[in-house]
């Protein structure tokens, strides 16, 4: 290769780094895999820009250009191009697929829709409009609800490469949710209702792929609703992002808007292609080398903002009793059994008679209430003598209590601020007011003489 050929652009996202090399021309050589980051931008841009110096030899990189959300700040450190991200993804997409007329953009933690036109050779940007800050419906948001589903599951635990990890969950993710005929109802206009939701669902025992295929429809019908509106959209369509890289997303799209959708060749390094392109019209940018990006990690630019931890100085953590265990006398002991199914966590509890903890146990949910449920029950008859203990009721409340119910055979099934209520007042028969943060939703009570006068 001749000297001075390679033109690199970077698009530095909130989970990701999509790079591309062209020529002076225009003309893509390469693009460079999907590197997440995981927050280590610096440290991951080195590492690519490395590879493409070993590969092609650092003399021959002309120059380079940023754009996305981290990549401003590199850029100025560097003293190098920048471009926004609507202007690079209109850029590079002329080049990629002159003849769009919409785009849906998805990325990590933003969402984008683009009505271009061309003109003179390049994308007039009509109209555009963001998402808000709020990261429903987003890439990010897809993968924590794929990695929450297989949490519990052996063969990706045991995955050490964090990337492989995750795309490894997301196949399987993809996967299942194809297999839906039926997709569930599951509202996407929030990350923590739509997690609710979601965790609800498995709850009750709707199958995965049901909820998987309703999430993807979701999504899609949060950026109609919110982004598209009324708009009629002018096809061809095009799907950008790295969220374009999920076959069910495509699909949920065509099937919500009733239109084909396309998918660009690089379509997750569109806006990469289009900030170099830019800096290369333009004449501007310098070359970036990798060493250079990773003297970056001493620059205050890059410093993470610090405050002092939390500290309890007015009121210590009431006691709640301590799990004291069967007594050492023979015979058998009277307990009562209490299950709580949270949407993140499961707690199972024994007590006696008099209200005295034998046994608690807290553990994750990570919504499979069944699988919790057993494994509390599990880890109750290995610590406990249960040979011991005369059961002469179960209780299940929380978001899971039917499901509990139905699997235990519950003698009483108690919504949570009943139960609040009633365990609070035990250890603290003076409160008047209950404040309570959960997985997922945060609950107010008000009580009168022991009793829910208002919640």
């Amino acid at each position: 290769m001749s000297q001075k050929q390679l033109n690199i652009g970077f698009d530095i996202g909130s989970i990701s780094i999509n790079t591309i090399i062209c020529t002076t021309d225009g003309k893509v050589i390469e693009e460079m895999p999907y590197y997440r980051h995981f927050g280590r931008t610096i440290e991951v841009c080195a590492r690519i820009l490395q590879q493409i110096e070993n590969k092609y030899g650092r003399e021959n990189i002309a120059k380079t250009a940023f754009t996305g959300t981290h990549g401003k700040t590199l850029a100025a450190e560097l003293d190098t191009y920048f471009e926004i991200e609507t202007t690079a993804q209109t850029k590079g997409l002329y080049k990629l697929m002159p003849e769009a007329r919409s785009v849906i953009s998805i990325g990590g933690h933003d969402s984008a829709l683009l009505i271009t036109k061309p003109s003179d050779g390049a994308f007039i940007l009509e109209d555009f409009k963001l998402n808000e800050a709020c990261a429903a419906g987003t890439g990010s948001f897809i993968d924590q609800q794929a990695e929450r589903i297989y949490a519990d599951f052996e063969e990706f635990n045991q995955i050490e490469d964090p990337q492989r990890r995750i795309e490894t969950i997301l196949m399987k993710f993809m996967e299942e949710g194809r297999t839906s005929n039926d997709p569930a109802s599951v509202a996407c206009r929030c990350t923590v209702f739509t997690k609710s939701d979601m965790i609800h669902l498995q709850n009750k025992g709707i199958p995965v792929k049901h909820i998987i295929a309703g999430l993807h429809d979701g999504v899609a019908k949060n950026f109609k609703s919110t982004l598209i509106n009324n708009r009629d959209l002018l096809e061809p369509i095009a799907f950008v992002g790295g969220y374009a890289s999920n076959g069910l997303a495509r699909h949920s799209f065509e099937k919500i808007l009733g239109k084909k959708v396309v998918v660009p060749n690089h379509y997750t390094s569109v806006g990469a292609y289009g900030t170099i392109l830019s800096a290369i019209e333009k004449d501007e940018g310098k070359p970036a080398y990798s060493d250079q990006i990773l003297g970056l990690k001493s620059s205050k630019a890059f410093k993470a903002v610090r405050t002092e931890p939390l500290t309890i100085e007015l009121q210590p953590f009431a006691q709640c009793g301590e799990a004291v265990g069967l007594p050492e006398r023979d015979g058998k002991i009277d307990a009562y059994m209490g299950y709580d199914i949270g949407s993140t966590t499961t707690k199972l509890v024994l007590i006696t008679p008099e209200g005295r903890i034998i046994y608690k146990r807290y553990i994750p949910t990570e919504g499979q209430p069944v699988v919790a449920i057993k494994k509390a029950l599990k880890n109750c008859i290995d610590t406990v003598d249960v040979s011991r203990v005369n059961v002469l009721g179960v209780g299940t409340t929380g978001s899971g209590r039917e499901v509990a119910n139905l699997f235990v055979g519950a003698d009483d099934v108690v919504n949570e601020v009943t139960a609040h209520a009633r365990g609070t007042t035990w250890f603290e028969p003076e409160v008047d007011t209950i404040f309570e943060l959960g997985g997922q939703d945060a609950k107010y009570t008000s009580l009168g003489n022991g009793y829910v006068v208002d919640f």
